[in-house]
């Protein structure tokens, strides 16, 4: 009798050992397809997805089309299948690719760090760079040295001829500054005391709780230097209309971030705000970048015949934006290699052969050699026509 109950208990033990295991295995087909679904994935697209979450032995294969680590696990194998793909048109190659970092970008900006906002001025860290505007005296930028309870302590304004000089007490300014990950802020203030101090002279500046955020970040950018040739667009009138015309002498920049919506490059004193211009740029031997983009602000740098150019990119061809995007999240390792390159470039050049920032300061007297007809072909290049 004993043994027979011992026998039932190890049998119904080992089926519901079974069945646990059964179901711990079970792919979640239900949820992954209503979740691929609603990502705007076609049935076809989703069993590709399942084959990739599988054979990258995804846990919760559902999360890959929310969690950042689970796509990055996902996306390399499956770009490439898609591109080693021959029964898929390349126009189908394109839009795949493109909904898969649709995918990966959403999943970024859902992470928390980006969605944590700061209120007020006891927020802020020591070294914020900000921006301090006055009515009278203009633009300038400072750094905060210190938070205290009091007040917000921030280096002298720079950034004007004889701006040691000008008197800041009492002062109302509006203060703008960019945080990491975040947004950039806007407050008014109000400078209480100016300390004119020979070495370290500073402001008291009152603090604010009413932080206007704007200027939400809308794609990654990564720090770069990477050499580009742009060719600014012209307007002309034919018969009547106004055209904007590439012009075919081109000239150098540097690339120093970038980011699916834009870019900032170090040239000469060529371009101004507003001007409109086309780019070109290889981030790799095989990943170009063809856009046309505007100027939407210029900034100094410590030399004069050299500014920062920060462009908006209006019109790019979505191999170019896949590029860049690829480059962004860095899906293929290429970023490492670029730094890693870079690292034993630098170890192995001689003392006397550091190029000079002003390699490409004046614009205008270095313009590339040949004309836009002697650049690569693109097959996805945009036209500067709005």
């Amino acid at each position: 009798m004993i043994a027979a109950i011992v026998g039932v208990l190890v049998i119904v033990s080992a089926a519901l050992l079974l069945m646990r295991f059964r179901g711990k295995n079970r792919f979640p087909w239900y949820e992954f397809f209503s979740k691929g679904r609603r990502e705007g994935f076609s049935l076809k697209e989703i069993s590709f997805l399942k084959n990739i979450a599988i054979q990258n032995k995804v846990e919760q294969p559902q999360s890959i089309f929310w969690s950042t680590k689970q796509l990055d696990r996902c996306l390399k194998p499956a770009i490439q299948k898609i591109y080693a793909e021959e029964t898929m048109s390349p126009e189908h190659k394109l839009e795949m690719v493109g909904k898969l970092l649709d995918l990966r970008t959403k999943a970024e900006f859902n992470l928390p760090r980006y969605r944590k906002k700061i209120r007020d001025t006891f927020s802020l860290l020591p070294r914020q760079k900000l921006v301090i505007k006055d009515r009278d005296f203009g633009l300038f930028v400072s750094w905060v040295v210190e938070i205290s309870r009091k007040n917000l302590v921030v280096t002298q304004p720079a950034g004007q001829k004889a701006s040691g000089n000008l008197n800041w007490t009492g002062r109302k300014v509006l203060v703008s500054f960019w945080r990491a990950d975040d947004a950039g802020y806007e407050f008014a203030t109000k400078v209480l005391e100016q300390i004119r101090h020979e070495e370290f002279p500073l402001l008291y500046l009152s603090h604010s709780s009413s932080l206007e955020r704007n200027q939400l970040r809308k794609g990654v950018r990564v720090g770069m230097n990477i050499r580009a040739q742009f060719y600014p667009i012209e307007v002309v009138k034919a018969q009547g209309v106004n055209k904007p015309v590439v012009s075919k002498r081109g000239f150098m920049g540097k690339i120093i971030d970038l980011s699916e919506g834009g870019c900032c490059m170090l040239a000469g004193r060529l371009l101004k705000k507003n001007s409109r211009l086309k780019l070109e740029f290889d981030l790799t031997p095989q990943k170009r970048v063809v856009a046309i983009g505007v100027a939407i602000g210029v900034s100094k740098t410590g030399d004069e015949r050299v500014q920062k150019i920060h462009i908006m990119f209006v019109r790019m061809g979505a191999q170019s934006r896949h590029n860049v995007l690829l480059y962004v999240y860095n899906i293929f390792g290429e970023r490492e290699e670029e730094r890693s390159d870079r690292r034993a470039a630098r170890s192995s050049r001689p003392a006397s052969s550091t190029v000079s920032s002003t390699a490409f300061a004046d614009s205008n007297s270095r313009p590339t050699a040949g004309v836009r007809g002697a650049s690569v072909p693109h097959e996805d290049e945009p036209s500067p026509d709005e």
